[in-house]
């Protein structure tokens, strides 16, 4: 099969320069928080960025000594949460996380035009994730040559990721294109958890998960992480698992991911700064501490600089390593 060009370099993509933030502002009678908050989650239940979510908003509520309410609002790759979350009020008590640069990706991929990622005011990063394939224990599969050899023979059917025009799209034409994984049909699916229910099931034979919602599907007893797509080793989460780096070049600029916290343009710098301190006090605790021991998940936290550093910039930079017409232009024959 000829090799699509849809890449322009191999290069793995870095975070440029920190654009400046929003001024600070007092809240009206001088005091932040003094009601409920909402944190938008713009996936489904049970995916990673919910298990994190989940995990640190009671430690959140301990510092901010107010309730947090997760709402999640799943679709397009997590752009429907988004476009909710740039319209709502700048008085801080609705914000949310994003994971760049999967997040950055699938805007500029869907080619949004009435509103900007870019826009968003940076809060603080709470935790790295990124993607592992996971594959129903029934095919006894252990390798990403022997789930590659299963395709090619037949023995296995469908290969789940999430969404169409998403970095996981993506990755699945070039683990087809450029790691000869010869799938005979690729199912989309909205989020991690459908696509974790999906090979659970067994409806397809494998597909997409982060590491965080690969723990809770081999907790299922059905499917198991077999290949780890980040750079991040994993093996003590998961032990012997293989790696896509043994079969071709590092993925890790597109499939590595931070949890980013964003507020809508426009809010306050100080009373982002409260929730940014709340954060880093719920990465920290004991509990926090242990949680991350006992599952592999990835805790760090990172300040409004180094979270506006996760996705400033990096539009120009997916731009110029990937093909997005080559790509667009492939989508819509497979469609």
């Amino acid at each position: 099969m000829q090799r699509r060009r849809f890449l322009k370099t191999t290069g793995a993509i870095s975070a440029v320069g920190t654009a400046a933030l929003a001024g600070c502002a007092d809240d009206d009678d001088g005091e932040f928080p003094t009601d409920d908050l909402t944190w938008m989650i713009p996936w489904g239940e049970g995916g990673g960025t919910d298990t994190y979510a989940r995990q640190l908003a009671p430690h959140m509520e301990d510092a901010l000594d107010q309730s947090i309410q997760i709402d999640n609002r799943p679709g397009a790759g997590s752009l429907v949460g988004s476009e909710w979350l740039h319209g709502q009020d700048t008085d801080g008590y609705t914000f949310g996380t994003v994971n760049p640069p999967g997040w950055v990706f699938t805007w500029r991929a869907e080619q949004v035009d009435d509103w900007h990622v870019e826009d968003f005011d940076p809060i603080s990063y709470a935790g790295i994730f990124g993607y592992t394939l996971i594959v129903n224990d029934q095919h006894d599969i252990d390798t990403y040559g022997e789930l590659r050899d299963a395709y090619a023979d037949g023995e296995i059917s469908g290969f789940g990721f999430q969404g169409v025009g998403s970095d996981s799209h993506l990755i699945t034409l070039l683990l087809r294109d450029e790691y000869g994984l010869d799938y005979d049909t690729a199912v989309a699916y909205d989020g991690g958890g459908p696509t974790s229910e999906a090979v659970i099931s067994n409806e397809v034979a494998a597909g997409f998960a982060t590491n965080t919602s690969a723990i809770a599907a081999e907790e299922s007893g059905e499917v198991s992480a077999v290949v780890n797509l980040m750079d991040i080793d994993l093996s003590d989460t998961f032990p012997g698992i293989d790696r896509i780096t043994e079969y071709g070049d590092s993925l890790a600029y597109i499939s590595e991911f931070t949890q980013t916290q964003v507020a809508p343009p426009g809010t306050p710098e100080d009373v982002r700064q409260t929730i940014s301190e709340a954060v880093e006090e719920a990465c920290t605790t004991e509990e926090t501490q242990q949680w991350e021991e006992d599952t592999g998940n990835i805790i760090e936290y990172g300040d409004m600089d180094a979270a506006a550093d996760r996705y400033q910039g990096i539009v120009d930079q997916l731009e110029a390593n990937v093909d997005f017409d080559e790509f667009l232009e492939l989508v819509e024959e497979e469609s």
